[in-house]
């Protein structure tokens, strides 16, 4: 079940967070935007080896994505717009990051296999939230490809780096084939 499982439990830590940001104005998708913004400059940074600032602002967009998602949930503010918004987001800033790492030479080129997986995944999703279905039972969340593409980029070498890369696209790809799978039933039934 990933860590869509322990969501509960990170909502109940979340909800205090969620009620500051509600008390100030924001919206899910005004955290999702931030933290796209965070995570597209942790990737320029990354390209950059400012490993320090790229690894703040990294944390910081893993961050919003939690926000926006307790925040949606907590006040009702739910839409299809922001599942959407929220899923590209959270695949555009990936992808700056794994493209950063390129730039930077911290992986090879074996390692965008992660922005096929999440970009794949992005496409399934979106194909079920179209068509009013959740994607939460997923094997593999977002946490799960992150903590690889994290360990890649503490990795000390190239090829350990690109092997945590690869494999947080694979996770990426098994999770878009249970989509995938699941939406072939659906529309067979």
């Amino acid at each position: 079940m990933g860590m869509y499982s322990m969501r509960a439990g990170k909502d109940a830590v979340m909800f205090r967070i969620a009620n500051a940001a509600h008390s100030y104005g924001l919206t899910p998708n005004m955290m999702t935007a931030m933290g796209l913004a965070f995570g597209l400059a942790s990737g320029a940074l990354f390209a950059v080896r400012f490993l320090p600032a790229a690894f703040a602002l990294g944390v910081l967009s893993v961050f919003c994505d939690v926000v926006d998602g307790t925040l949606a949930r907590k006040f009702h503010m739910e839409s299809k717009f922001g599942l959407i918004f929220d899923s590209a987001a959270d695949r555009s800033s990936e992808a700056a990051v794994v493209l950063g790492a390129l730039a930077g030479r911290i992986i090879n080129p074996f390692g965008v296999i992660a922005i096929a997986g999440s970009m794949l995944l992005l496409a399934c999703r979106a194909a079920a939230y179209r068509r009013g279905y959740k994607t939460d039972y997923v094997l593999f969340g977002r946490f799960e490809r992150l903590v690889f593409i994290l360990a890649g980029l503490l990795v000390p070498n190239v090829w350990g780096s690109t092997l945590c890369f690869v494999t947080a696209g694979i996770l990426g790809l098994v999770s878009a084939c249970q989509i995938a799978i699941n939406l072939y039933r659906q529309s067979k039934t």
